[in-house]
């Protein structure tokens, strides 16, 4: 009676040990964009011109394990996740024309929007003090005109106020990689095939729904 009581108290200590990191990453803090809080920006070059397009629109959302403490960071590896969306269409420069080149590069018509979803985000050093930005090294999946394309980015958050944190960051990308021929127009210009893309992501922490 005593072995069975003993291995029975053996395999219910196991089964709590195996279900707490399943536990702890159900108890996620999120965070959603906020309308206007954002901005995305894309540069490359041409034969007659630098040019660039931006939009303030930036959806989405990042959920953090409440684990992760950001009075105390501690460098390594964060349990996060992240999704976010900008509608092609939302990408604008000052020229019409050149707007409706990109959107049919782009393949608007079947792809509507560019998409992120991180896989892999490490906080590289503590911050150090309450207001010094926290720098992190992230992985993840760019989706863009139908393509998809794993992609790392440096990425810097400073918290603002209490319940917002403002995410910005940069990453060198090719049209090609993502099936995208640079625009060209009769012999008259041609497009670069390397573009920068740039943001900044203000979000709010999401109060939990009264019952």
């Amino acid at each position: 009676m005593y072995m069975k009581t003993k291995q029975f108290l053996a395999v219910g200590a196991l089964a709590v040990l195996l279900a707490l990191p399943l536990w702890s990453a159900e108890n996620w803090v999120r965070y959603v964009a906020q309308p206007g809080g954002g901005q995305v920006k894309v540069e490359g070059t041409s034969t007659l011109h630098d040019w660039s397009v931006e939009s303030k629109l930036i959806g989405g959302y990042i959920e953090i394990d409440s684990s992760f403490n950001l009075d105390k960071p501690q460098p390594g590896k964060v349990n996060a996740r992240v999704a976010v969306l900008i509608p092609v269409r939302q990408l604008k420069s000052d020229k019409t024309a050149m707007d409706t080149v990109m959107y049919d590069s782009m393949k608007e018509k079947d792809h509507r929007r560019i998409d992120y979803r991180l896989t892999e985000m490490s906080l590289k050093e503590a911050p150090k003090a309450s207001d010094a930005p926290f720098v992190f090294d992230t992985k993840g999946e760019l989706i863009v005109a139908g393509v998809t394309n794993k992609v790392q980015i440096p990425v810097t958050m400073v918290r603002v106020g209490a319940d917002k944190l403002k995410f910005t960051g940069s990453i060198p990308v090719k049209m090609t990689s993502f099936g995208i021929q640079p625009p060209t127009k009769l012999g008259v210009f041609s497009t670069g095939d390397d573009v920068k893309l740039s943001f900044e992501w203000l979000t709010a922490k999401k109060e939990e729904a009264t019952k």
